[in-house]
Order: structure tokens, then C-alpha cells, then sequence
């Protein structure tokens, strides 16, 4: 289930479905706990009795205000015109809905508003407590630290004047959500267990004439906090939050100015706040907040995949927002492990997460590591430093993180100079990969700049010489004159020849010229082996099964964006401006209305498949839109028509 309008603070997070519906809404000090897992908060109006629950066959429009981390939300009901905006305050820890409902009839309309709450907190539904507030006229949901209110304010300072907290999902109860249905609502004040609740607002409208209606949830950790952000809050303070909300995202948003095609610009912005409310206080950068593939997997992809987030630190490095890049090298200096390499992702708060990786293989004890995830975070710093020349930021970090990370890179090589053998960017396969080796080579050229930058020239000498080695040995070892292109991986000391989109890497971070007839080869059988006749777009590699709709030999693989993207690059690189700018075109294609980007798309009818939004999909949007632009491929006249 695709997450649209994703929302945040860098402490709570608010994902909606399709249907307009809460889905996920992470809170904690370093945002680390779904409350919602997937299940709905429903939302329904009722009007002279006549009661619909809002869902995609009434939405007319679903999208971001105005490139703001706000959503715009418009949609009809019996004569009742309705525009909603919900934010997440960039101070309090606050969801908010601003609803304006016009009244387009002649007749005077009674409307009632009813909103739900399911909550699972700490992600499950044992234990939790509902009750209603008399003195707050709120319904408060609590377990251990985690408190939530829920109320409603309009114009005149009402509250509601309804509420039903009932049983969920256990011995038959559907939750009180159905009480809703009526229009009436029992006013049942308090369960325990597996709970949820509805609360419910009536405006009475004239004809011709709106109102406005503030529905809002407050997260805290305890009921004091509660009651004073509550007791603080009014109509007019509602109102000021959303001003001061869409205000900080404009001036954010704003911060790199550049000369993009309208067709282009709302992506990019959009894709720039996207990444950010999925970094956390801590700068944890989480992959992605849909849960909903942990219906299928029973884990998820709300983890800190040291790659990933390097990519996504580049691209906030590319947009000026270089504190925000900061904060995730902040988060990665704390979470190196004392051998110098990263794991394979982590905690919201820096702790090792899950992880499928062995530590022996064939009774041969292994590092557990995607080696391209340490290589990335070194080589990503020094996009960073490129750019801001912080050297007083990077004197620890030099120290602490690039050094002791590339000393573990360069150390990690076999006899010929190749990176010993980790599994793969796609985790699927333990060797030595294309993509390993590229970007180990750039982190060692890297760190080769960063240790001539602080004057260790013997030290700089030493990275750089073992990272032309590696490309040396790499040219010898799995290039194939007879193929005409580069094996993906040698496992177990044999070359791979599955074509894969990885073999990319090696113009992307610099390890060969685009323009080597030998990459040109590698790619004329990319585009021709993996490009996705029916729909567009560039699977991963020949026969990929991940996320496979069906069997269908004429597929390769689902198309992904980051792959896609990776191609339109190359054609950048290489002048062909018209191919780079229709690759760019499809990925713009196959987002939400609220540019959302998922990370893999159906091959048959183009539907989004897996999470919706991937962090790492929208950071290559953003690094490929500025590269064109670097390039002189995009300008204002372009057209993708």
C-alpha cells in the first residue's frame, strides 16, 4: 500500500494511505516507534444524518501545499465542499487537521465530522488504555511513556460533542470505529486492552458559507505534558502553527536555487522534505517509513542502511542543507563499530538492528558486513567536505570515522588487491561485486584526498595507490573481451555474467570514464537486457525475483527507480540528452500525485510496488536533476513532452 504525504518533525511522523487515512505515525525522541503498524485511522462526515467515510472515490485532489511539508487535500460530500491542510508543527510535538468546509446548497446543512484512532503503541495492541477527559473534553490514549490527545477546536472555540471508546479486533468487536456509522456515538468513556475510539465535531453551516474545524493530536510522554500543551492551544494557536509550519518548509525548501523545469521542480523539492522528516533527532536516516510490507516480511524497511543514507547525505549535501547532512555523519561517527566498518543497518538510535547476514559461511567465519555501505559513508564525507570546506567539523571526524574506516578498507583486500568477499547492494549474494569495488575505490581516492588535506602525504599516498591496484586487478579479473562487458560479482573465484544495473557504479563513482568503449559495451547490454519492454524502466538485474508479480520470462525484473535514474546519468554523461531527459521523464511518471517514489514499480500496469516512499529512490532523483543541470542537459526551455 503506497504512503502518500508523508509528514514530520524529526520526532513524529504521519503517513496516510490512498483513502486518506492514518496509517503510520512514528513517535519517540528519535522517532523510533510505529504506533499505527499499518492500521487505519478512518475519517468520516456525516451530513443531515447521511454518514460516508472519506476515501479515494470522493478525493478530488491529493497533494503537498505549495512545495510545503503540508498536505492539500480537496473532496465533496452531499453538497459540503471541503479543503483539509494537515501539518505536523515544527516545534510541538502536534498533528493537526485544518478542515474548511463550505456549505454549496441552499439549505442550511447540520454536518458532522468523526474522526478515529487506532492505535497500537510500541506497535502492538496489548495493554493500552482509551478514556475519555471530562476537564480537557479529549480522548486520551496511553501506555507506559507514550501519551496521545485527541480533540477538536473551531472557530468558536468548540470542542467535540461526541466520543465512543470501545474493543477492537478481539472476541468479535470491530472496534467503535463502526458506532460512527449511526451518526451517533455511545459515549462509552474508557476501555483497556486492544482499544480504539472515534470523536466526533457538528457544524452547522448556512448556505453559501464555511467553517473551519482544527482536528489535532497531541504526542507525549507523560499526561502533564499533555495538559499543558493542551491547556496552551486555541483556534487562533492552531492557526498560527500552520503558518509557522508552511513558512519554515518554504524558507528550507528554497535553499538551493536553481534553474529547474517546472515539469521537474515539484519532485525535487518534494523529494527533499521527504528525506529529511525520515532523519531523526539523533540524524538516523531511516529507508523508509511504509510498514506495510511488514504484513508480508514481518520486518521492515524503517532501518538505517549505512548506503542509503550516505546516498541521501549526498543528495542534502548537493541542496545546501549541509546541517542536516551533518547530522547524519554525527550518527554514523557514533555507530562505526570498533573494527572501522559499518553493519548492515541499524536502530533509530544507533543500536545494531536485525539482520539476515551470517558470520560463517561454509564453516569459514565472515565480517557480516555490505562492505559498499562502509565505502559509501567515507566517500559521501568527502562530497561533503567538497562542498562545505568544514574543516573544523571534520577534524574529529577525520580522526574517528574516515581514517578508521578506510584503514579497515584498506586492510580488506585479498592478495590481488580486490575487496575480500561481502554480500551485495541487492543482499542477495556473498562475493566480490562490481559495485563493491567501485565505490571502494572512490572511499580510498577519497580518503587518499582527505589525508593530502590534513597533511599525512605519506598516508594519502598509500590510499590511493591500493585503489588503483583494485581498479587494476578489477580490469583484469572481470572484464570479458568476448562478451564485451564487466561480470557483476566472482563468487566463489568465478565471474558472474548476469547482466546487472550494478555495473553502473563504475562511472557513477568514478573508477572509469563513460566514455571507455568497454563501458559503453557493459551498457548497451544493460539498456538491452534489462529495460522493461511493456511498461519502461530498468530492472536490477536478468531474472530478478524480488517483488515478481508473475512468472514471465519476457521480464527481467520489476523496474526500479534508482536503476532508471542511474541510466538517465549515464546518457547525461555521455551527451545523449534526449535519452537522460526521457529516462528522468518516466520516473516523474511513475510517482504519486504526491511525488511519492516508491522503490520498484509493477512492469505490467505501472502501480508502485514495495515501500512507498524509499529515501534512497528520491536521493537519486535529486542527485541525477542536479548532475543534468551541471551538465547543461536540463534548462528552463526543456520540454519532456
Amino acid at each position: 500500500m503506497v504512503r502518500y504525504l508523508p509528514i514530520g518533525n524529526n520526532r513524529l511522523l504521519v503517513s496516510f494511505d490512498s483513502d486518506y487515512r492514518i496509517v503510520d505515525m512514528y513517535y519517540a525522541h528519535d522517532q523510533a516507534e510505529n504506533h499505527a503498524v499499518g492500521h487505519p485511522f478512518r475519517y468520516g462526515i456525516s451530513v443531515e444524518d447521511n454518514f460516508k467515510w472519506i476515501d479515494r472515490s470522493i478525493i478530488k485532489y491529493m497533494d503537498y501545499l505549495d512545495d510545503t511539508l503540508i498536505s492539500d487535500v480537496k473532496y465533496e460530500v452531499n453538497s459540503i465542499d471541503m479543503n483539509s491542510q494537515d501539518f505536523v508543527d515544527v516545534y510541538d510535538d502536534v498533528y493537526v487537521r485544518r478542515i474548511s468546509a463550505k456549505n454549496t446548497s441552499s439549505t442550511p446543512k447540520e454536518v458532522k465530522f468523526f474522526f478515529h484512532q487506532d492505535f497500537y503503541i510500541y506497535g502492538n495492541d496489548i495493554g493500552d488504555t482509551a478514556f475519555y477527559h471530562p476537564q480537557m473534553n479529549s480522548v486520551i490514549h496511553y501506555k507506559n511513556k507514550r501519551h496521545f490527545l485527541i480533540s477538536t477546536l473551531d472557530e468558536s472555540n468548540n470542542s467535540i460533542d461526541q466520543y465512543a471508546i470501545g474493543i477492537k479486533g478481539f472476541k468479535g468487536f470491530e472496534g467503535a470505529w463502526k458506532d460512527a456509522e449511526d451518526s451517533k456515538l455511545s459515549f462509552n468513556p474508557v476501555a483497556i486492552g486492544s482499544v480504539d475510539s472515534v470523536i466526533g465535531h457538528t457544524l452547522f453551516i448556512s448556505p453559501s458559507k464555511s467553517k473551519e474545524l482544527y482536528y489535532f493530536i497531541i504526542a507525549q510522554e507523560n499526561m502533564d505534558s499533555l495538559s499543558r500543551l493542551k491547556n496552551g492551544l486555541s483556534f487562533d494557536t492552531l492557526r498560527n502553527m500552520l503558518k509557522r509550519t508552511g513558512n519554515y518548509w518554504t524558507v528550507w525548501n528554497e535553499k538551493k536555487q536553481a534553474s529547474i523545469p517546472k515539469e521537474m521542480l515539484a519532485l525535487f523539492r518534494k523529494s527533499q522534505f521527504i528525506i529529511r522528516i525520515h532523519m531523526n533527532s539523533r540524524g538516523a536516516l531511516m529507508a523508509s517509513s511504509d510498514s506495510d510490507i511488514l504484513k508480508n516480511s514481518r520486518d521492515g524497511y524503517y532501518y538505517v542502511w549505512p548506503r542509503d543514507a550516505a546516498i541521501a547525505s549526498y543528495a542534502l549535501t548537493n541542496t545546501l542543507h549541509f546541517s542536516a547532512a551533518r547530522k547524519f555523519y554525527d550518527f554514523a561517527l557514533s555507530a562505526i563499530s570498533g573494527e572501522g566498518y559499518f553493519y548492515h543497518k541499524y536502530l533509530p538510535d544507533g543500536n545494531m538492528a536485525s539482520s539476515w547476514i551470517p558470520r560463517v559461511i561454509n564453516s569459514e567465519p565472515i565480517v557480516p558486513i555490505q562492505e559498499d555501505e562502509t565505502s559509501l559513508v567515507i566517500w559521501s564525507l568527502w562530497q561533503y567536505y567538497q562542498q562545505s570546506f568544514d574543516i573544523e567539523y571534520f577534524f574529529p571526524i577525520y580522526e574517528n570515522l574516515i581514517k578508521k574506516g578506510s584503514n579497515f578498507l584498506l586492510a580488506f583486500v585479498d592478495s590481488d588487491g580486490l575487496p575480500r568477499a561481502s554480500y551485495d547492494l541487492w543482499e542477495e549474494r556473498f562475493g566480490v561485486h562490481t559495485y563493491t569495488v567501485a565505490t571502494t575505490y572512490a572511499a580510498l581516492k577519497a580518503a587518499s584526498e582527505f589525508a593530502k588535506t590534513f597533511k599525512e602525504n605519506d598516508l594519502s599516498e598509500k590510499y590511493s595507490l591500493a585503489a588503483d591496484k583494485m581498479a587494476s586487478a578489477f580490469e583484469d579479473r572481470f572484464y570479458s573481451q568476448e562478451r564485451g562487458y564487466y561480470a557483476r560479482a566472482i563468487i566463489n573465484g568465478s565471474p558472474d555474467f548476469t547482466v546487472d544495473a550494478q555495473n553502473m557504479a563504475l562511472f557513477l563513482f568514478g573508477m572509469k570514464d563513460p566514455a571507455d568503449p568497454k563501458v559503453k559495451s557493459n551498457m548497451d547490454v544493460i539498456m538491452q537486457k534489462l529495460w522493461v519492454k511493456e511498461i519502461g524502466g530498468l530492472a536490477r538485474y536478468e531474472g530478478d525475483m524480488y517483488q515478481r508479480v508473475k512468472e514471465d520470462n519476457q521480464i527481467p525484473g520489476n523496474p526500479w527507480i534508482i536503476t532508471t535514474l542511474w541510466a538517465s546519468r549515464y546518457f547525461a554523461m555521455t551527451g545523449n540528452r534526449d535519452k537522460s531527459i526521457l529516462l528522468l521523464k518516466w520516473v516523474i511518471d511513475h510517482s504519486q500525485k504526491s511525488g511519492v517514489l516508491p522503490e520498484q514499480v509493477n512492469p505490467y500496469d505501472g502501480s508502485p510496488l514495495s515501500v512507498s516512499p524509499l529515501i534512497w529512490s528520491h536521493a537519486e532523483y535529486i542527485i541525477t536533476v542536479i548532475e543534468l543541470l551541471n551538465d547543461k542537459v536540463l534548462s528552463e526551455t526543456t520540454s519532456t513532452a
